[in-house]
């Protein structure tokens, strides 16, 4: 049979809303076990350079054998901190009813997602963009042999390329009543 308390840990663990751990650092103080002495410094301190990411010159060096000193100065051997980060599960010993009120929590809040993103679908608002053009060229119209005007040509492709990398998608395409122009008409969606 299937362990629903671990079933529902999984699913709340899944979740965004629901903080399901919390991280503690401190600082701890190790004992090396290595003598004191000017070799065993150095090489403790080229670890802590490396371990942090520090570059190795003589200033950096200097420090981190100066810090490393002062951790130090009440023991015989050498002393270095470290930040330990321990994690803990804030279910651990949660029961199956606050488990179950945690994947309520879990539920309302997924709805509640999806009903603002329905929202937003429903009411989509958008913005339009006019380009008037004086002719639609396709790849094949382009130029070819002289660089007379190559500056100047798009093709429908290019400009619907050009214009969808920014959000915009064609709406609709009319010829200008007397016919001369055409004028491109497209709209993205308003993100509020």
């Amino acid at each position: 049979m299937a362990d629903i308390k671990k079933l529902m840990l999984e699913e709340i663990q899944k979740s965004k809303h629901i903080q399901t751990s919390s991280l503690d650092e401190s600082e701890v103080l190790i004992d090396t076990g290595l003598e004191k002495n000017d070799e065993n410094l150095t090489a403790v301190a080229v670890a802590y350079l490396d371990e942090k990411g520090y570059r190795r010159t003589g200033l950096n060096l200097d420090f981190a054998k100066q810090k490393i000193l002062e951790l130090s100065k009440d023991y015989d051997t050498i002393i270095i901190q470290q930040k330990r980060v321990e994690e803990t599960d804030l279910f651990e010993k949660a029961t199956t009813t606050e488990l179950r009120d945690a994947l309520e929590v879990c539920l309302v809040s997924a709805v509640s997602e999806i009903f603002k993103d329905v929202d937003r679908m429903a009411e989509k608002h958008y913005e339009y963009k006019t380009d008037y053009v004086e002719a639609i060229y396709l790849e094949k119209d382009r130029p070819k042999g002289s660089r007379l005007g190559m500056e100047e040509f798009e093709s429908l492709d290019e400009k619907l390329n050009r214009y969808a990398s920014e959000g915009w998608e064609l709406d609709k395409m009319h010829n200008e009543p007397k016919g001369t122009k055409v004028f491109l008409i497209f709209k993205r969606e308003k993100m509020e």
